[in-house]
């Protein structure tokens, strides 16, 4: 059956590229043929699960079929095609962002930028108000004021709008001037449609301020960074000549197996629940906060876990699990980031090809690569009594560092301010928000959890 739904979705695919066939000559006369074509294919497909097989895990199967294969004909293509930001380039973008510097001028005008709704109950973004926000964590261009006053609000340089939360479409400016540019804020995935509907968005937003790496603005979760010389992604050769100097024994003194921190317990679109609940049949997994039975106290005012958490888990620990509630291109938050930094291997689950893009190999281990989670935990256990092919996780530690504090993740406002002096910047506008921000988010959803 699941060959059969794969062949489905398959000639879906391969349709939309044959525009001879009766369909696909009055679809490419269409404004968008293959969106068009792919979703009359995928209508079929699912009519015909519907109709002759009546059964859920069918359907599951099919949905996750051609999600995948769109997925794979994304990350196959060229690297012009998919606009990918491999690890080295994410560098380089990062130090253009601290590198950035004000023209020549000895006493520039403050730009004014608005945050026009709260994030979450965060009014000040986590960057502060007034005329020090962005001086104070060290962004290189910072003569800009934030605030959340909305008196004058067309006098603003930069609008910003938290796209979750308390984002309402009926509540906008009635005024808006032709300079100013209205900035789409959002660091939770694009998997939550049921939450924003981009549909009405359309020529609203000029910029984009999200984790995405083909932002406007950048404001990632997290990256790794060199500390010397060694390439993000080393040769065969090299990586197990820099395995071989690993001396450091990460496993010494610790005596649990894995560990979870969570509190969102009610739904999410990555399966991770029935993940790890499948594999507490063969391993130890401990899980932390509102969904497990033990405490550690998240980090005050930041809905995260402590750092002290984080080193009890390093120190006590030999596996984390670092799952996301989605599975989105570019979507890797603080929860592997943070953990990473620590002494203990994190454990995703991936199934596009950023973990491999923004860490180095052979860091962690992606669940997704094991046909169940009885194969997965049997390599958990071997990991666990044999400490050298443990501690080879750990070579890059010498060359590498995981940045996931405030202050980096901060870098895409600091982009925001030094972008809105510089007066070379095109203008913008995004005339389709629904196919930027949810069908260039390539989201797909879990596969069957067994």
């Amino acid at each position: 059956m699941r060959s059969k739904i794969q062949l489905c979705a398959s000639s879906c695919l391969s349709s939309a590229d044959n525009s001879k066939s009766l369909i696909g000559a009055f679809v490419a006369r269409q404004n968008k043929p293959r969106k068009i074509l792919f979703c009359v294919c995928l209508f079929i497909c699912l009519s015909y699960v519907m109709l002759v097989v009546v059964n859920r895990r069918a359907l599951e199967q099919l949905t996750f079929a051609i999600q995948h294969l769109a997925l794979t004909r994304f990350e196959n293509g060229t690297a012009g095609e998919r606009n990918v930001m491999t690890g080295e380039r994410r560098y380089g973008l990062v130090e253009r962002y601290e590198q950035e510097k004000m023209e020549d001028e000895a006493y520039p005008p403050f730009k004014r930028i608005l945050f026009w709704n709260a994030y979450w109950e965060v009014h000040d973004f986590r960057l502060g108000l007034g005329r020090d926000a962005f001086r104070k964590w060290g962004c290189p261009v910072w003569q800009c004021e934030t605030s959340t006053d909305r008196t004058d609000v067309h006098d603003y340089d930069a609008v910003i709008f938290h796209m979750r939360g308390s984002w309402d479409p009926n509540d906008l400016p009635l005024r808006r001037s032709p300079q100013q540019r209205y900035v789409f804020w959002n660091l939770e995935s694009a998997e939550w449609r049921e939450y924003l509907d981009t549909s009405q968005l359309g020529n609203f937003f000029n910029w984009t301020l999200t984790y995405r790496w083909d932002s406007d603005m950048v404001m990632p979760y997290g990256y790794v960074r060199p500390t010397g010389k060694v390439p993000l992604h080393p040769s065969e050769d090299q990586l197990k000549q820099l395995m071989s100097n690993q001396k450091v024994n990460y496993a010494a003194g610790k005596t649990k197996m894995a560990a979870w921190m969570v509190s969102n317990c009610i739904y999410s679109h990555s399966s991770r629940h029935e993940m790890v609940k499948i594999l507490q049949k063969y391993i130890q997994v401990d899980v932390y906060g509102g969904c497990g039975t033990l405490e550690c106290p998240k980090e005050v005012g930041v809905d995260n876990s402590s750092e002290e958490c984080r080193e009890m888990v390093g120190q006590n620990y030999k596996f984390y699990m670092a799952l996301e509630n989605s599975l989105c291109r570019d979507y890797i938050s603080e929860k592997f980031f943070g953990m990473l930094q620590r002494p203990v291997i994190p454990v995703v689950f991936g199934l596009h090809d950023h973990y491999e893009q923004m860490a180095p190999p052979h860091s962690y281990i992606n669940a997704a690569k094991f046909e169940n989670m009885r194969q997965l935990a049997d390599y958990l256990i071997l990991l666990d009594k044999n400490d050298t092919l443990y501690n080879e996780y750990f070579w890059w530690k010498p060359h590498f560092e995981s940045r996931y504090k405030q202050k980096d993740v901060n870098i895409g406002m600091c982009h925001l301010c030094a972008s809105l002096h510089n007066k070379d910047m095109p203008p913008k506008t995004y005339p389709n928000m629904t196919d930027w921000w949810e069908n260039q988010s390539y989201c797909v959803a879990s596969p069957p959890i067994s």
